[in-house]
């Protein structure tokens, strides 16, 4: 069960990282792109900061010729398109690599260019003499650089990826069998705890049912109806419940028991069935339910024979008690895959909805009234599921109220 416990725990841990590293690696894109776009705005900036006071007016347009022979040495971190329109957009001048030939609005902004296929960063501003506008410049920057570099970011954090998992897989696997630890000694210390006082308790339980059966047959045939006879009955049965009480609590601890895979031998399960079942079947003649069990097929598992035999004789203990005269409980075995698929269906009362998640806590009833008539105590399904975790089986239940239910009982049959 702890180590199941432990992967569980293991896995969350892996997914929750997962989750976190994936969030932080898309914003850091974000904020890494947007870092290179200040960037690349600054070097547009500082360029036209250069640019603006080299332009001449020649015949009332903008000229750069001069500038451009100079500048032809003057390196950069991304190599602009620099263009002058005059007054009309026409496009004067182009300096650098080619690019798009139309002027765009006096301000920065991104824009798709289908052609090269990919981003342009422009700018473009007007060129005023005299406050008459006598041109405009624009500068183009390609944003393939900027897009390469955030996509091998993108790349290197992806590569990254199987590394982290399983760095958080052995971190969460060391760590949780950490924290699980104490938990484990304190359920051990409960489980050795149920198992000694079980046996400490079995004892005296039996000596006084004995002796109370030994009063009851001293004394003499005209008492046998008196007050102390009364008393001597009542102390049977509670010491009976008792015992089976003291008894559950103790399988319960063998099955939770690690040792319980050394005690796990080759099991015919329909041969364990079917022994099972004729111990029920004049119960339930007894009571008037129809007992059906034709379909058993046959499957061996690895298992303890005496706790599927317990498994089974529950399930039909709890069928029968819920399951009213005229009634009728079903039961199949049946390979399914991995698994010996084993079910119990009864024409019951059913189960409310919002009891199903509990019928498998220890001393939870959903009927109380017909539990205590019946002689429950709240540890049949408990035992049931924990028998189940043993054979590393599942359980699945379906009910619906005044309808019956369905125990699908799913064991390992490896």
């Amino acid at each position: 069960m702890f180590r199941s416990l432990r992967w569980r725990l293991t896995l969350w841990f892996v997914a929750l990282s997962t989750v976190v590293y994936a969030l932080a690696v898309i914003l850091g894109y974000f904020l890494f792109k947007g870092s290179l776009m200040s960037l690349l705005d600054e070097e547009v900036n500082s360029l036209v900061a250069e640019i603006e006071p080299a332009i001449v007016l020649v015949d009332s347009k903008p000229n750069l010729s001069q500038w451009a022979k100079d500048a032809k040495n003057i390196p950069f971190k991304w190599l602009p398109t620099i263009q002058l329109f005059d007054s009309q957009k026409h496009l004067l001048e182009t300096h650098g690599p080619p690019g798009l030939d139309h002027l765009y609005g006096p301000e920065v902004r991104e824009i798709d260019q289908p052609e090269p296929q990919h981003d342009v960063r422009l700018f473009s501003t007007p060129i005023r003499e005299n406050n008459k506008l006598a041109g405009f410049l624009q500068i183009q920057l390609s944003m393939r650089s900027l897009d390469h570099a955030a996509n091998q970011y993108m790349y290197t954090m992806g590569v990254l990826t199987p590394f982290l998992i399983f760095a958080s897989g052995f971190a969460g696997y060391f760590f949780s069998g950490m924290a699980a630890k104490p938990l484990e000694e304190s359920f051990d210390l409960l489980r050795r705890f149920m198992n000694d006082a079980g046996h400490e308790l079995s004892t005296p339980i039996t000596i006084i049912q004995a002796n109370a059966e030994a009063m009851e047959l001293d004394l003499p045939e005209l008492e046998q109806s008196s007050p102390i006879t009364n008393k001597l009955a009542i102390i049977n049965r509670s010491t009976e419940r008792m015992g089976r009480l003291v008894s559950d609590l103790m399988l319960l601890a063998k099955m939770e028991s690690p040792q319980i895979k050394s005690r796990q031998t080759q099991v015919q399960l329909d041969v364990v069935a079917k022994s099972v079942l004729e111990e029920f079947d004049e119960l339930f003649k007894n009571k008037g339910i129809n007992l059906v069990h034709d379909e058993l097929s046959p499957i061996q598992l690895i298992g303890d024979i005496d706790a599927l035999k317990r498994l089974l004789t529950n399930l039909l203990q709890n069928a029968m008690r819920y399951t009213d005269k005229g009634g009728s409980v079903t039961i199949k075995l049946e390979p399914a895959g991995r698994y010996a698929k084993l079910s119990v269906i009864d024409t019951g009362i059913g189960i409310p909805p919002d009891s199903v998640p509990k019928i498998f806590d220890r001393f939870y009833r959903v009927d109380k009234s017909r539990s205590r008539a019946a002689g429950g105590i709240g540890l049949g399904l408990s035992i049931v599921r924990a028998i189940a975790d043993a054979h590393k089986g599942k359980i699945e239940v379906s009910s619906e109220v005044n309808k019956g239910t369905t125990f699908t009982i799913f064991l390992s049959r490896h």
